[in-house]
C-alpha cells in the first residue's frame, strides 16, 4: 500500500451535520493522514473525486452473518459449510453496498471474522457478540411448544444461541463466549417474532441474571447487547447496565428517558419488520410468527421518531436473515420518513463506531482508519444514493484498499 491523494472532494465526515471546509483527503497506508484544503505534497497517486462525495465506509450494527435461513432451526442444523457459503455471499454484498465493518449479534464467531481478516472471504470486518444468550423458553430457544428434546435448550453447540437459566450458567455462558473472542455479550431481554413460545410483551432473564452478564462483561472491558421490544423491557435494560438496546421497537417515552439517563444506545432495524410483513405475506412465516409481527409493524417508524425527539444516540442495524440479507440498504430510505439525512448517515458511521467502541472507525479524520467511499451526487440530499446496493457508489475502499473503483 502507498499514499493516495483525493482531491476537489465534496466531504462528509461522519460526524458533522454537513460538508466540513476541507476538499483534499489523504491516506498512507491504511490510515488518514491529513484532511485540508490544499495538497501538501506530491508522492502517490492522485485521484480527482470532483462531483461526488468522500464519506466513512458504513456500519451495520446488527446483523446475523451465519443466518442462513428465516427459520432459525434450519440455521442448527444446516452443514456448517452450506452456512459458511451463506456467510460470505451476505458479507460479499455487504460490502458492495459500501458496509465496511459489520456487528453479528448472534451465531458470528471468530472463524468468520478471520476468514475475512485474511482474505479467504471478501467482506466487512466482522465484530461479534458469539451465541445469543436466552432463557428456557426466550427468544433464543426456537424449539416448538411440543418438542421435549434437549431439555437444556440449543446445547454447548448452538450456533445463534445458547440456553441457560440461572446466574451461575449465566456465568459461565458469558465466560465461554469471551473466551471464544466475543466484542460483546448479546442477552435475550423480550419476546421475539421468530420464535415459537415467548410473547412479545415478555420480560426475559431474572435481574440477578442480567447483572452478571454485565459484571462479566465489563471485567473483561466488553459491553452487553439485548434484544428488547416492549417499554419494560427497554427501560429495565437500560437501569441494569446494557449499553446496546437492539430494535426498541416499542419505546415510549418513560422508557426512551431510562436509556438516555443511562447514555446508552439504542439500534432499530426497521428494514427486517418490512422484509418480514412482505415475506408474510407470501406464505414464508408460520401464523404464530405473522401475529407476533404484527404487534410491532405499526410502532417501528413511531418508535424511531421518538428516539429522535428524545435525542438518544441511535445506531444502524439491519437484522435481516436468509435471502432477506439482499434489503440491507433499505434501511436508508426506511429512516428518512422520520429522520434527516444527515442523522442517518451519522448513525451509520460515527455513532455505530462510538457503540463498537471503535473510534477510528466512521470517520473521515486524521488517524482514522482508510475506509472511504466515493458517493455519486449528495447524499446529504438525497440519501436513497446509498439505497441502490452499492450502484450509488463508486468507490469503495477497506483499511486503505480498494474493492470497488469505476470511473
Amino acid at each position: 500500500m502507498s499514499m493516495t491523494t483525493f482531491i476537489n472532494a465534496r466531504i462528509f465526515d461522519g460526524v458533522q451535520s454537513d460538508y466540513v471546509d476541507e476538499s483534499v483527503l489523504t491516506i498512507d497506508g491504511n490510515r488518514i493522514v491529513e484532511l485540508g484544503r490544499v495538497r501538501s505534497g506530491s508522492a502517490g497517486e492522485t485521484i480527482d473525486v470532483r462531483g461526488n462525495t468522500l464519506m466513512p465506509g458504513l456500519i451495520d450494527a446488527h446483523c446475523h452473518v451465519l443466518g442462513s435461513s428465516l427459520k432459525i432451526t434450519e440455521v442448527e442444523s444446516q452443514p456448517l459449510t452450506y452456512v459458511a457459503q451463506y456467510a460470505a455471499r451476505m458479507l460479499s454484498h455487504a460490502l458492495d453496498c459500501g458496509f465496511t465493518t459489520v456487528r453479528d449479534v448472534g451465531g458470528g464467531d471468530a472463524g468468520i471474522a478471520q476468514a475475512v481478516e485474511h482474505g479467504f472471504i471478501k467482506g466487512p470486518r466482522v465484530f461479534y457478540a458469539g451465541r445469543a444468550l436466552s432463557m428456557t423458553g426466550g427468544h433464543g430457544d426456537f424449539r416448538d411448544p411440543v418438542n421435549s428434546l434437549g431439555a437444556c435448550g440449543c446445547g454447548a453447540e448452538g450456533r445463534v444461541s445458547v440456553v441457560v437459566d440461572g446466574k451461575d450458567a449465566v456465568r459461565a455462558a458469558v465466560r465461554e463466549e469471551l473466551r471464544r473472542g466475543a466484542h460483546c455479550i448479546k442477552l435475550m431481554l423480550s419476546g421475539g417474532v421468530l420464535s415459537p413460545t415467548d410473547p412479545i410483551w415478555m420480560d426475559q432473564f431474572s435481574d440477578e441474571e442480567v447483572l452478571v452478564a454485565v459484571e462479566e462483561a465489563r471485567r473483561r472491558r466488553k459491553y452487553v447487547a439485548a434484544h428488547c421490544h416492549p417499554p419494560a423491557s427497554i427501560a429495565r435494560a437500560a437501569q441494569l447496565g446494557v449499553r446496546t438496546i437492539e430494535h426498541a421497537t416499542l419505546i415510549d417515552e418513560a422508557s426512551a428517558a431510562a436509556v438516555k439517563a443511562a447514555d446508552a444506545f439504542v439500534v432499530p432495524t426497521l428494514v427486517i419488520v418490512k422484509a418480514l410483513l412482505e415475506a408474510a405475506g407470501a406464505g414464508a412465516l408460520p401464523p404464530w410468527a405473522q401475529d407476533k409481527l404484527n404487534e410491532v409493524s405499526d410502532h417501528s417508524l413511531r418508535g424511531l421518531d421518538l428516539m429522535e425527539k428524545m435525542g438518544l444516540k441511535i445506531g444502524f442495524g439491519t437484522d435481516l436473515l436468509g435471502n432477506l440479507h439482499v434489503h440491507q440498504t433499505r434501511e436508508f430510505t426506511l429512516r428518512r420518513e422520520v429522520q434527516s439525512s444527515a442523522s442517518i448517515l451519522r448513525s451509520a458511521t460515527s455513532v455505530n463506531a462510538d457503540l463498537l467502541g471503535e473510534p477510528t472507525l466512521g470517520r473521515l479524520a486524521p488517524g482514522c482508519e482508510a475506509d472511504i467511499l466515493i458517493v455519486a451526487g449528495d447524499p446529504l440530499k438525497d440519501i436513497g444514493v446509498l439505497a441502490q446496493d452499492g450502484r450509488g457508489v463508486h468507490g469503495i475502499m477497506k483499511a486503505g484498499r480498494f474493492h470497488k473503483r469505476t470511473g
